[in-house]
């Protein structure tokens, strides 16, 4: 048995990146999760493993309910549950004649949809972390391998600082936990921070399929002449655009060396 195959599969469906990053920490204690950004792509991904499918309904392209209806149709015994933030009696209605157990009305509230899995599951599941329960609206709790110490904007202004004298580095910006700028260089675009959260988490996730629990350290992409890092910084992600690929190794062994640094202080 793999260690992806130890909890049910459940498969989120959202074009927010914020949305999956958000679902994917508050769920991936629970159950074993995968993440699509549209409904074409949850076909694809779609696996004989997935127990549970949980869909927005308004998506570009093809939404919930035609998803809904082709699941009917190829995997009729697949749960699936839909999501919107206007749930009338007619999406319920349409959803109700397609087989879906639920219409939930975004925001979701935490305690509710973990308190919904185990009916949805059939009883699959382990007990949940009663940690969860008091958990507020649209802020869903996060479960790191190890602590993350607080993201404060001077800690974050420093790093941002010391990264950008390194050689080859052309901008860089640390993000929060919901995606939101805490410090670095306009020259980023502030929307940026919830597709590297997504990212930083959907390679987080991917450690279940290697043989272990190990935390990300990094994300590196090339495009060009121009390489993008992602790394964890406390409870956010920090990313840096640099010129090549030693640049690039320059960043994340500077993060690291300042990492054991700060654990080791915490440790006096």
């Amino acid at each position: 048995m793999t260690a992806s195959s130890l909890h049910p599969s459940v498969l989120v469906v959202d074009d927010s990146p914020g949305v999956l990053l958000s679902m994917h920490r508050l769920l991936s204690p629970h159950v074993s999760v995968q993440m699509a950004s549209s409904a074409r792509a949850a076909l694809e991904v779609l696996t004989p493993e997935t127990a549970l499918v949980l869909s927005d309904v308004q998506m570009p392209g093809m939404d919930g309910l035609e998803l809904a209806r082709q699941l009917r149709q190829g995997r009729p015994e697949l749960a699936v549950v839909l999501m919107s933030g206007v749930v009338e009696d007619s999406l319920r209605r349409q959803a109700h004649e397609l087989g879906v157990l639920e219409v939930l009305r975004k925001p979701l509230r935490s305690e509710v949809l973990l308190s919904s899995l185990r009916g949805w599951l059939g009883g699959e599941l382990e007990d949940l972390s009663a940690g969860d329960e008091d958990a507020p609206d649209d802020v869903l709790p996060s479960t790191p391998v190890l602590q993350a110490p607080e993201l404060t904007f001077q800690a974050a202004q420093a790093c941002v600082s010391g990264i950008n004298l390194l050689p080859g580095v052309l901008s860089s910006c640390v993000f929060g936990e919901q995606g939101e700028l805490i410090a670095g260089s306009a020259q980023l675009p502030a929307q940026l921070g919830a597709y590297l959260g997504f990212l930083s988490s959907t390679s987080a996730s991917l450690s279940t399929h290697l043989g272990g629990a190990l935390p990300m350290r990094a994300v590196q992409i090339e495009f060009g002449d121009r390489v993008l890092v992602v790394c964890p910084f406390g409870s956010g992600v920090v990313t840096a655009v640099v010129h090549d690929t030693p640049a690039a190794s320059g960043v994340k062994s500077w993060l690291r060396t300042r990492t054991v640094d700060q654990s080791l202080r915490a440790l006096h």
